[in-house]
Order: structure tokens, then sequence, then C-alpha cells
């Protein structure tokens, strides 16, 4: 662990050496206690910042054949720059924590209508239900735009699941969208690379919480591609991809392979590493200087894609 601080950008030691009980430590034992600490922990970064000042509401559209509603919530900022594209927001939380009700889904709304989707998380679902829901947002989103100007975004198990619906997606001969933003995405439950072993303090995003997740989350019968998007042995068809990661987070080795795997198969992919950047470094410490870079480049690699 001496390792990872001493590699630890100094603008995220604060936040790696707060108090516990952390949610990574309560996962494993306690969903629900999780669940409440991270929506805690949401709710306090809300106060911190400005009221949104744009449009949200909240409603319902229609599942997959045999599948219940989906709820989401759309952000539309004041002036959106691309009125008649969307960005398809799938928040993080090891796909057993929080919700629709995101900042970072809010961030982006000037430069589009955002759909923050409440998919359907485990325990109480497994995959391939929430990929099922991104889904029929997609096939409904299209209905009355053009598919070529939706983008599926989302960062941790968020990022994770925008991949795996793009193939879900595919495989259903559903839309051909335009674009998919996968920060630090969760998209490997095996975590056999040499940074799914790195020993992170228990303040972050761990492997043993991580494994835990996947255990409660994949298909009982193993993971499939469309739980965990690096199992898929084909990712041709896939549309333009943006990953980003820090290389103090887990995921990292994964999400490099991924990229390297998807370049190969002829999808054209955009990959930023931040050094001294653990797990959700962008979201949990907006102001470190590192993460306006990560957030300026998020930004623009969105903009390019809907304009």
């Amino acid at each position: 662990m001496s390792d990872f601080l001493d590699r630890l950008d100094p603008a995220f030691r604060e936040m790696m050496s707060a108090d516990g009980p952390h949610v990574s430590e309560l996962l494993r034992t306690d969903v629900a206690g999780a669940r409440a600490a991270s929506a805690q922990r949401s709710a306090r970064m809300a106060a911190a910042q400005p009221e949104f000042e744009g449009q949200k509401d909240a409603y319902h559209m229609p599942g997959l054949p045999g599948e219940p509603e989906v709820s989401v919530i759309e952000y539309r900022g004041r002036d959106v720059l691309y009125p008649d594209c969307a960005i398809i927001w799938l928040h993080g939380g090891g796909y057993l924590l929080g919700s629709a009700e995101d900042l970072a889904a809010q961030r982006y709304s000037a430069l589009a209508p955002v759909v923050s989707v409440d998919y359907r998380m485990a325990p109480e679902h497994r995959s391939p239900a929430a990929a099922h829901d991104v889904c029929a947002v997609i096939e409904r989103l299209a209905t009355n735009r053009d598919p070529r100007k939706i983008i599926l975004a989302g960062p941790s198990a968020g990022g994770g699941l925008a991949a795996s619906a793009a193939l879900l997606n595919r495989d259903r001969g559903g839309p051909a969208i335009a674009y998919q933003m996968l920060i630090y995405p969760m998209i490997d439950d095996r975590h056999d690379t040499p940074s799914g072993h790195m020993d992170i303090p228990s303040s972050g995003w761990t492997r043993d919480a991580s494994l835990h997740a996947w255990s409660l989350y994949a298909e009982q019968d193993g993971a499939s591609p469309y739980a965990a998007a690096a199992r898929a042995s084909d990712l041709t068809g896939l549309p333009p991809t943006y990953i980003m990661c820090g290389d103090l987070d887990l995921f990292l080795d994964e999400d490099i392979i991924f990229a390297n795997r998807l370049r190969s198969s002829g999808v054209p992919v955009e990959l930023s590493i931040y050094p001294g950047a653990p797990h959700g470094f962008n979201g949990f410490v907006p102001q470190a200087a590192v993460s306006k870079r990560a957030n300026a480049s998020i930004r623009m690699a969105l903009e390019h894609a809907l304009s």
C-alpha cells in the first residue's frame, strides 16, 4: 500500500485517508448500509455544488417486451448546444449502488439532453437485467431522433454497463448509436491483471469489494459479455469509444486491454490515463488539477461526438 500512497496525487490524500466505515467495507456484509452511506456521500457532494438551474423531468419508458418499465430522469440545461441529440447516462456504484439522481449527469446537460437511467441493480436483479433496461432506453429514444445522435456514457459500473449494453444492442440488431463514453469502466469480473491485484486502501474501490459486487451482479452460471464486457470474444461493429482511467485504479489494466482490443477490432478509440489518480477521482475531488483536465477531456470528447 505504501507504493499506492507514494504515487498518489496529493490532491487525493484527504479523500483516501477519510475515516470509515467505507462503502467498500460495508458492501461485503451490508448492501443496505453501503447504499445509505453512498447516498449520504452523494448528498454532501450535491450540497457543495450550485443548484441545478435547468429542466429536470422524471418519467418512465417502456421496457423490452415482457419486462418492467424503466425509470429515468432527464436533465436539460438552460441553453442546450445539441437539443436533438441525447446522452444516455448510467450511474456508477458497483452495479449495486447509486441512482439516476447523479451530479455528473447534470454536468453534461448543457451539451445535450441527458437521460439518466435508474437501471435494475444487484442483488435484487442480476445481469442481464440492467443491460436490457439500457437497450430499452436506446430503442425508445431512437424512435424520435437519429440514433447516430445518441451517446452511451457512464463512470465505473456505469461505464461497464455502457460497454455491455452496446454489445447487447449490437447483437439484438438495435439502432446504431454514435459513441460510447467509458469512464474508468468496470468491465472484467476476473481482475486478473497487475492493477487488479493493486493494494488499495479501504477508502477506495478495492479488489475484495469489486469481486464481491461481481458475485452478486453477474449471471450465476458465469459472467456473460452482457455483464462483463471484457468477456466478449467479438468487439467488431461497436461505436467509437472514449476510455479514461487513473493509473492508481483497480481497473487500469483491464481498461487498457479493452481499448487495445477495440482498436484491433476496427473500432476508433481514444484512451486517456491520468497519473496519480485513484478510482472516481474526477467526481470525488473535481477541483484537483488532474480532475479538471480529465473533466475537460470528457466534455471535449462528448462535444466532438455530438457535433
